[in-house]
């Protein structure tokens, strides 16, 4: 099992499926071309009661509200391109959608500025930690998080319809597929309330930016998105 070298505290997120007849049928109040938004259950839940949801992990740091100093991820040219086999040190923050993020002071993103946090490390490694990062900033709209095509602009058409009002999945593990400097395919492992999710997504190293984005212009949904139920190939990453 892959050692966990990550730094965190307390809290709690959850998820909605129904599944019935081997069917999937994802309760939303936002979808963004398969990336699927949890509504959140507005029941109060009794005091002192114990309830089936995922546990999730944050730092007590709040989301900066200035860009950081550019650290070493940004841009390195030099940087290790072996696919990583087991968890690299993460500290989780939770990012301004409410979403719990990974990041790293030598993968990224070294600028955690408003809603696109940016600057990781040419590598695969780094792709493993922009996926989830690029991923939040989409869920609030944010048009840089992928490449420019009809992908992106069916993402954000949904997006400008969805509510705000709903849970976020939690981050548990991953498995890259392929990936190099320039591409990557990672899938992530996700859950809550007692359900276990592959969420598939698509990376490209953009020259203009310098940086990873979200690539939903491949055939295709986007993110893939699936019930797991084998985790064993995935890398646990808390």
């Amino acid at each position: 099992m892959a050692k966990n070298k990550n730094t965190d505290n307390p809290g709690t997120q959850s998820l909605g499926w129904w599944v019935s007849g081997g069917l999937v049928v994802v309760l939303i109040v936002g979808i963004i071309v398969g990336v699927v938004l949890w509504p959140r259950d507005t029941t109060t839940a009794p005091e002192n009661t114990t309830t089936p949801t995922a546990t999730a992990t944050a730092t007590e740091q709040a989301p900066t509200t200035a860009p950081t100093q550019a650290g070493a991820a940004c841009q390195t040219s030099d940087a290790d391109q072996t696919v990583p086999s087991e968890a690299p040190e993460t500290v989780w923050k939770t990012h301004p959608d409410q979403m719990l993020v990974p990041t790293s002071e030598e993968y990224g993103p070294s600028v955690q500025d408003g809603n696109l946090w940016t600057c990781f490390e040419r590598s695969p490694t780094g792709a493993v930690f922009a996926g989830p990062n690029l991923l939040a900033a989409m869920s609030q709209g944010e048009v840089d998080s992928a490449v420019p095509g009809p992908g992106r602009d069916d993402v954000l058409e949904e997006i400008s319809s969805a509510g705000s009002d709903y849970e976020r999945p939690v981050v548990e593990g991953f498995r890259v597929l392929a990936a190099d400097e320039n591409n990557a395919t990672i899938n992530y492992w996700m859950t809550g309330e007692g359900t276990t999710a592959s969420y598939g997504l698509d990376l490209v190293w953009d020259e203009g930016t310098g940086d990873w984005r979200l690539n939903f212009e491949t055939p295709g949904d986007h993110p893939r998105v699936s019930i797991l139920e084998d985790t064993s190939p995935y890398v646990r990453w808390r």
